[in-house]
């Protein structure tokens, strides 16, 4: 009879246990971004939860990566992508709205005034890009890389990194002697230098979509209405990034 009772208070405790926890599962927004935001999103989140005392999860990783991530169940309330085709590989019911966009550089970690033309990147062995199996950076970088080099030559010195971000970084570590990236990663990074910006004729435009999912709707929309205020619209300008007209 006693371990009867003790049995039952602890699938009490266990439960309300659960219950806890899904509570406050439920005051928590679920954040998944792309690499490249992670910057300016930790710099906005940090005064959303300071000002309105939330609690927010942020997942950053290549845009392709997340959206196989989210397709197997992983939670997610807000999916901020650098660009519209990983959405177009999401498997559930979803809205979209425009956002901010963004550019590419090119980077070298000395300062060397280099410009975008065949002749001058072909004196490099090593050209670091993302993957674009698993961001769609790769795939800018890649469409720009054939609208100047028309044979190719140039795939054979590429050296392929998880995200834009890790590009960065091969270029920073000297694991590479020049970097494709966004210009708003390069913008405050004092250990690479910017050289010139790749023409915006030659690859698809890199635009950074709201995707929002069926959960959590009320947190989500006061969420996203904040990034639109006057004093997140600054900081994004601030950083490179371009908003949507």
């Amino acid at each position: 009879m006693l371990f009867k009772t003790f049995l039952k208070v602890c699938l009490l405790m266990a439960l309300f246990s659960l219950i806890s926890c899904m509570q406050n599962d439920s005051k928590n927004i679920n954040v998944a971004a792309a690499a490249s935001l992670q910057g300016i999103l930790d710099h906005l989140i940090l005064n959303y939860e300071t000002k309105y005392e939330e609690n927010i999860n942020v997942n950053y990783a290549g845009s392709y990566t997340l959206t196989s991530q989210i397709n197997r169940g992983l939670v997610t309330d807000v999916f901020i992508p650098a660009g519209i085709m990983p959405v177009n590989r999401i498997n559930r019911q979803f809205d979209i709205q425009p956002f901010i966009s963004n550019k590419l550089v090119l980077i070298s970690p000395d300062k060397n005034d280099l410009e975008w033309d065949l002749d001058e990147l072909k004196q490099y062995d090593r050209i670091a890009i993302a993957d674009p199996n698993f961001s769609p950076a790769g795939e800018y970088s890649i469409q720009a890389l054939n609208a100047l080099d028309d044979k190719k030559d140039l795939h054979t010195r590429l050296v392929y990194a998880k995200d834009v971000s890790a590009a960065l970084l091969y270029v920073k570590k000297g694991l590479a002697d020049l970097g494709i990236v966004y210009l708003t990663d390069s913008i405050d990074d004092n250990e690479i230098f910017s050289n010139d910006v790749i023409p915006e004729d030659t690859y698809s435009k890199i635009q950074y979509p709201i995707v929002t999912f069926s959960n959590n709707l009320n947190q989500t929309n006061h969420l996203i209405n904040y990034l639109f205020q006057q004093e997140s619209l600054i900081i994004i300008k601030e950083k490179g990034f371009k908003i949507h007209d």
